[in-house]
């Protein structure tokens, strides 16, 4: 059974003849007892106190429980942004490809057409040069024939000839004569 101060103090012993002082007892019970309530007070003040630490231990586990969960749910924020912003980027590349794989699609689509057109105005325009030069070859085939036709005319021409010109001015001149006299007669008449 634990001793308590008062417990002390309120101590009493047998007497006998030849004992101890009763004062002397007294006195010196009375200081055990002031020690060892000097004692308890202290060891409650250290538990107190102890107590008092631990709550602030729990309080500061509590609070550091609470710091953790924060950057757990943090860390878990940030996680989650982080595989968000991996996805969008991933999207945004997948989207990027596709238009420009899209846009390349569209200009080998335009290239091809422009090729196509290209084609066809150069097939329009060989086709329209063979017929001029098809052209251009009848014209100096019909132009070669009249040429031959007024050459051979020319050629024909009875002024060319030196026989038939001499012909020619013979006539010419019997012609003349023939229109002279005539006049030379009305002249006189």
């Amino acid at each position: 059974m634990p001793l308590f101060p008062l417990d002390i103090r309120h101590q009493e012993f047998s007497g006998q003849m030849f004992g101890y002082s009763k004062k002397e007892v007294r006195v010196f019970l009375d200081q055990v007892a002031d020690e060892l309530e000097e004692l308890l007070k202290k060891q409650e003040r250290e538990l107190s106190r102890r107590e008092q630490q631990q709550y602030e231990v729990k309080q500061e586990a509590v609070a550091a429980s609470s710091a953790v969960e924060d950057l757990k749910r943090r860390e878990e924020l940030i996680s989650r942004t982080l595989v968000f912003a991996e996805k969008t980027k991933a999207d945004i590349i997948a989207n990027a490809r596709k238009e420009a794989e899209n846009i390349i699609h569209e200009s080998e689509l335009k290239a091809r057409r422009a090729i196509n057109d290209a084609k066809q105005q150069l097939s329009l325009l060989e086709h329209q040069y063979m017929a001029i030069k098809e052209q251009k070859r009848q014209f100096l085939m019909q132009f070669r024939v009249e040429l031959q036709t007024f050459q051979d005319r020319i050629s024909k021409d009875p002024l060319l000839s030196k026989d038939n010109e001499q012909l020619i001015e013979g006539e010419f001149k019997q012609i003349k004569e023939d229109i002279v006299p005539h006049n030379k007669q009305g002249d006189k008449q």
